[in-house]
């Protein structure tokens, strides 16, 4: 007698595997997005920021005399003033308006490599929502100028790709 697979279990197997597939894909193809996608996203998160009270700035951490570099951020965030011992001592201690400064903040959707350039260097999110407007390049490592993805922020936070 011949053993075989029914129709019936063949079915069950294709189910479960695109099942499978409906549910890993997704997840497996935000991993691979373009660099205009994750550009984007780091502008809504900056944004996102910023209407949340919190300044934040973008700059390009360059290598040497290149102008490229890694993308990081900052948020313009309250220091902790530490008390004065004398002046707690003798009784001056006065209250001090406080201070703020520039912190490096960790954002999720900063977009890897090296090859990014921003003009100008700094692009500042402010607290109504918008942005001061750049040109934002990025090269391969290695690759010629000439092949470099521009895309032009807008003030509004929105960034498109420059056609060549």
């Amino acid at each position: 007698m011949r053993r075989g697979f029914t129709l019936i279990e063949i079915m069950i197997v294709l189910v479960i595997i695109g099942t499978a597939a409906g549910v890993l894909l997704p997840r497996m193809s935000f991993v691979f997005e373009a660099d205009s996608t994750a550009l984007q996203r780091l502008m809504e998160e900056a944004i996102d920021r910023a209407l949340s009270g919190t300044p934040i700035r973008l700059k390009v951490d360059t290598k040497g005399a290149s102008r490229r570099g890694e993308i990081f951020a900052e948020g313009y965030l309250r220091q902790e003033m530490p008390e004065d011992s004398l002046s707690v001592f003798l009784g001056t201690n006065v209250t001090r308006p406080p201070v703020y400064d520039w912190e490096e903040l960790k954002l999720k959707n900063i977009p890897e490599g090296e090859g990014w350039r921003f003009e100008p260097e700094v692009i500042s999110f402010y607290r109504d929502g918008s942005c001061s407007p750049a040109r934002i390049s990025y090269v391969e490592p290695g690759a010629s100028e000439s092949t470099a993805d521009e895309y032009v922020l807008t003030v509004t936070g929105y960034c498109m790709k420059v056609d060549k």
